[in-house]
């Protein structure tokens, strides 16, 4: 069965340049350490059995720069010692303007700002509560 042709609101993506592309990846590692690893990761409470966050990493994963936080999960019923999930997303549709996504309960993908800076996205990211793993 043919699938219907449907205009898309997502633009093309851009290709970068490797070079581009570790810089970006710099930045935002650099944005993690200063941040979420600085804010966000605390030491659990004694006898704790829920799972908490023990760090955090970016990486590329296609066109798109992924913001991905991993838990520990010390409980006695776990099915593994850790797990990984990534929170946030960046896809870069025009020179040096970039899509921010949030990840909802469901594991879709939705735009929570567009067309920002590089920093931009990092400002709203420390601004906006759904990107806050302070809990």
């Amino acid at each position: 069965m043919r699938q219907p042709w449907a205009r898309s609101d997502t633009p093309p993506r851009i290709k970068l340049p490797p070079g581009r592309k570790r810089a970006i990846l710099n930045e935002a590692e650099a944005f993690l350490t200063s941040y979420y690893r600085a804010e966000c990761i605390k030491p659990p409470p004694p006898d704790y059995e829920f799972n908490y966050i023990v760090d955090f990493s970016v990486r590329w994963s296609s066109p798109y720069l992924r913001f991905v936080a991993k838990y520990a999960c010390p409980g006695p019923n776990a099915i593994s010692p850790s797990f990984e999930t990534a929170f946030a997303r960046l896809g870069c549709f025009a020179p040096d303007r970039f899509n921010l996504w949030g990840r909802r309960h469901n594991d879709r993908w939705f735009v929570v700002a567009d067309r920002l800076a590089l920093k931009g996205c990092f400002a709203e990211m420390r601004e906006n509560p759904w990107f806050q793993m302070d809990w």
